[in-house]
């Protein structure tokens, strides 16, 4: 059986989310993770369990992406209990303890920032959980 790049990925994301059930979650600087791949799985796997729609490039194929593209475009829906709330979107990019943006990425960030959104850096899951809320 061939799998694509995507549902390797996915299939990633909910060994990984098995593997973490249940432990605490990373809430300080000093727990970042050292590998970026494993936010990204920890990431989609949280997004799978929410119902929500992930667009997510290839971490092995950054030719095939916008430069400076955040690394996640998070297809949320309103918040629960509020009439007026619409869809939310969240744009993430995920980044090892001491991972830098790059130029492209500071540039993509700026001007995200100019048209009224925000991409936010999260090294972290629970950065990225508190990015989401």
């Amino acid at each position: 059986m061939k799998l694509s790049r995507l549902e390797f990925e996915a299939i990633e994301a909910v060994q990984l989310a098995k593997l973490t059930r249940g432990q605490p979650q990373p809430t300080s600087a000093f727990s970042a993770v050292e590998k970026e791949r494993e936010l990204h799985a920890a990431i989609l796997a949280e997004c799978k369990r929410r119902g929500w729609i992930v667009f997510h490039g290839s971490m092995a194929h950054a030719t095939f992406r916008t430069p400076g593209e955040p690394d996640f475009v998070c297809l949320a829906p309103p918040i629960d209990g509020m009439d007026d709330s619409a869809p939310r979107t969240f744009l993430i990019e995920a980044k090892t303890r001491t991972g830098k943006l790059s130029p492209d990425q500071r540039a993509i960030h700026a001007w995200a920032a100019k048209l009224g959104h925000t991409v936010h850096v999260v090294r972290s899951l629970a950065e990225f959980l508190e990015a989401v809320k």
